[in-house]
């Protein structure tokens, strides 16, 4: 998790930057199942409050989680465990190879859904408490405009990865 935290870009119009963290986060759910998957993100989390530069940037302590992508990062708690409980969930009936793609489509889904949901509610009260007075829509504008609507394509390119992966797994037992 902090590799992929660390393996990024910033777009020039937004804090949030690109990284391979969401690939991962759901990669954990997968392959880990929902209690292991949550567990490897708690520890992920008390690394960087403990002072380990594992955040985005190599930002470390109790300051990152305050700044604009707080809300991420708390949400890849809930997207490792939502993804690994729903996927393992779907498991439980006798799947073919297709209805385990759409058993991890429609996991992965829930855990961006997830991330982008802490995210954004963070990522406004962060915009509200620094941007000075602005009506509240137009901080949810701003919010949905820098930093969730440029993400979804490529998070769910993600997706899309982690269902081949799982998928070349699966074939190659």
């Amino acid at each position: 998790m902090a590799i992929s935290a660390n393996s990024f870009i910033y777009l020039p119009f937004t804090p949030i930057p690109v990284t391979t963290q969401v690939l991962t986060v759901l990669l954990s759910g997968l392959f880990l199942g929902s209690r292991w998957a949550l567990t490897s993100q708690v520890f992920y989390i008390l690394m960087g409050l403990m002072g380990f530069p594992v955040f985005s940037g190599f930002k470390n302590g109790i300051t990152a989680l305050p700044g604009p992508t707080g809300g991420y990062i708390i949400g890849f708690m809930a997207a490792a465990f939502a993804t690994g409980y729903i996927y393992e969930n779907l498991l439980k009936k006798n799947m073919s190879n297709t209805r385990n793609l759409f058993a991890c489509l429609a996991s992965c889904t829930a855990g961006v859904i997830l991330i982008h949901l802490f995210g954004f509610i963070h990522l406004a009260g962060y915009f509200y408490s620094t941007g000075g007075v602005y009506p509240v829509s137009a901080i949810l504008i701003k919010t949905w405009e820098l930093g969730t609507r440029p993400f979804l394509i490529i998070d769910f390119l993600k997706v899309i990865t982690a269902g081949i992966i799982i998928n070349l797994n699966r074939i190659k037992k």
